[in-house]
């Protein structure tokens, strides 16, 4: 399942969706996508760093494809959405969108910068071009995420860079959510030498254990879209639970604030 918005009253609502749709980007060829791919295709993750590396450069092409269909999508919206509006609110509506437009293209062109970064390691084999971390759990693998996000925001709240300065390029760290005999792992890669992502883990690795679970599903959920769950773990949610989820779901931009973990915990990850 994943969440989507209701054609017929723009609500935010949990829809089933198939498993070979789940995630799913028209990126490279069949030919080379096994060629890229399958070392971490066939067999269990087992947290290795060039394994890590690579499912890090999946989720930079899913990213450029995604952003690349949204500036399309902002450009298509702007010719036709202040329609019938006054003048003032016309002006205002075509600045939203302009600046709207030109963060996304920022922010477009930092994903190419990743991924050439990405492509010439791969093509070297050079694994030190990155660092990763990875983090065990035993426990339902009830909810799956992966992307690449600007380090804006760590696990405390406390603000990293000020994206509406559009001179500055920001730090991006992916994360993903892998399954394993045991239960699964959260994987995060970023470049090494880089600050920004160093704190992100930091501030990781300070919530304490039996909080890590939930709080990330809560980062996921209100920062990443492609991010998906089981139907047995969202009807076994109290409504509450439910709510909550939705409303983390349907923020449109994170403002910083540290993330708590809530006293029904929303995941049952013990982690190792």
């Amino acid at each position: 399942m994943h969440f989507e918005t209701d054609s017929t009253n723009g609500q935010m609502k949990a829809s089933k969706i198939g498993w070979r749709k789940a995630s799913i980007f028209p990126g490279y060829c069949s030919t080379h996508d096994t060629s890229l791919f399958s070392p971490i295709e066939k067999g269990e993750f087992s947290g290795e760093h060039w394994h890590c590396i690579l499912h890090a450069f999946r989720n930079v092409c899913s990213e450029l494809y995604r952003k690349q269909a949204l500036i399309e999508s902002l450009e298509f919206i702007r010719l036709f959405i202040d329609k019938g509006f006054n003048p003032d609110r016309q002006i205002e509506t075509q600045f939203s969108f302009t600046k709207n437009i030109e963060g996304q293209k920022k922010s477009l062109e930092e994903t190419y910068c990743l991924r050439k970064k990405f492509e010439s390691a791969i093509i070297e084999g050079n694994s030190d071009a990155f660092e990763s971390k990875c983090y065990f759990f035993h426990g339902d693998l009830d909810v799956v995420s992966s992307s690449v996000l600007q380090c804006e925001f760590d696990f405390g709240g406390n603000n990293l860079i000020d994206m509406w300065n559009l001179s500055l390029d920001a730090q991006m760290i992916s994360h993903s959510v892998m399954n394993t005999k045991d239960g699964g792992a959260i994987i995060f890669v970023w470049l090494k030498d880089e600050k920004d992502p160093k704190r992100v883990i930091e501030s990781f690795d300070n919530i304490p254990d039996e909080e890590k679970g939930d709080i990330f599903v809560q980062y996921c959920f209100v920062n990443c879209e492609n991010t998906f769950f089981s139907e047995k773990w969202w009807t076994n949610l109290s409504e509450n639970q439910q709510v909550k989820i939705q409303n983390y779901a349907k923020a449109l931009y994170y403002e910083g604030g540290k993330f708590t973990a809530n006293k029904d915990k929303l995941v049952n990850w013990v982690f190792v």
